[in-house]
């Protein structure tokens, strides 16, 4: 499907795309403490990693960074992206993401043929990276059958490293006593963090520049600032304003995205964002009822404490 804007802003290809694309990838500091923290877990030949934070904070974008950055020549990569299957069905995909057969194994033939595997990979100096996206919908039942794949090893050293990245219920769930093994199997714990207003500013214009921009269309400081603001930070939803916004610019035959472009999209696209934008301006109207609500007391008590000493 044709995007309409693209020619028009004279840009090769869409600036703002929701699917994680490593092009346009843009890295800021939680992005590199994130990416410091699993070399830690190679470096340190550490167990398991946890990578978290809320939707829309690029969790699956680093999971396919730190999987790139990983030299072919020493590392074996498996990549589940979809953890809602059964113990078989994990070590079918896991092998199969390895590049070994599984046709017609019973688990413990596929159990063996893994740690086969790992303990022959080990021995030729090469180690094994398993990595789990959207790990928070692993049922407790996968999450101790990965714990038992851990228990993989050598006299020395763990032969399979796991990065399980997740939203922030699974912390909570790694918090319940049946989930104490694995807990404490997990050594190294990230949170990411949102942009900040500064890294929302030049987000846009990187992005932008990646896609082909020459200089069209430009985000004002007041509108990055409100998208920041709209958005939290999370770049996820910055992505969606900015395109939003890209699309009212070229229906009305514009080149600039300034604070009223902004304004008007989010009043537009209310409806579908404020289930998903935690924007303090939604919050105010509560906000404002409560302090009057305080009010109302602080009066009435100062009414009574009249009416008692006038008593008096």
């Amino acid at each position: 499907m044709e995007i309409p804007y693209l020619k028009y802003f004279g840009l090769s290809e869409k600036p703002f795309g929701l699917t994680p694309d490593p092009l346009f990838y843009f890295e800021t500091e939680t992005h590199r403490e994130a990416l410091s923290h699993l070399d830690f877990l190679l470096g340190q030949k550490e167990g398991f990693a946890l990578v978290y934070g809320d939707v829309g904070l690029g969790k699956t974008t680093i999971s396919r960074i730190f999987l790139s950055s990983l030299d072919e020549n020493i590392y074996n990569t498996a990549l589940i992206l979809n953890p809602i299957m059964d113990e078989d069905e994990l070590l079918r995909t896991i092998l199969k993401e390895l590049g070994l057969k599984t046709n017609g194994s019973s688990r413990k033939e596929l159990y063996d043929a893994l740690e086969c595997f790992l303990l022959k990979e080990h021995r030729m100096g090469k180690e094994t990276v398993l990595v789990i996206d959207e790990a928070q919908l692993l049922s407790n039942e996968l999450l101790e059958f990965i714990r038992v794949l851990s228990n993989m090893e050598t006299e020395k050293e763990k032969i399979l490293r796991t990065v399980l990245f997740a939203q922030p219920e699974l912390v909570e769930r790694l918090k319940e006593p049946s989930m104490r093994h694995l807990a404490q199997r997990i050594t190294v714990t990230y949170k990411l963090k949102p942009f900040s207003e500064r890294d929302v500013r030049h987000y846009i214009t990187y992005r932008l520049i990646k896609a082909g921009s020459k200089g069209t269309p430009g985000f004002t400081k007041g509108a990055a600032r409100l998208i920041y603001k709209a958005s939290n930070g999370y770049p996820r939803l910055v992505n969606i304003l900015s395109d939003r916004c890209m699309l009212s610019v070229y229906s009305k035959s514009k080149a600039i995205v300034n604070k009223k472009t902004v304004a008007r999209v989010l009043k537009e696209e209310n409806i579908s964002l404020t289930s998903v934008i935690k924007n303090p301006l939604l919050v105010q109207p509560y906000r404002i009822i409560v302090l009057c609500l305080v009010g109302a007391i602080l009066i009435l008590l100062a009414l009574y404490v009249v009416n008692v000493l006038g008593l008096r």
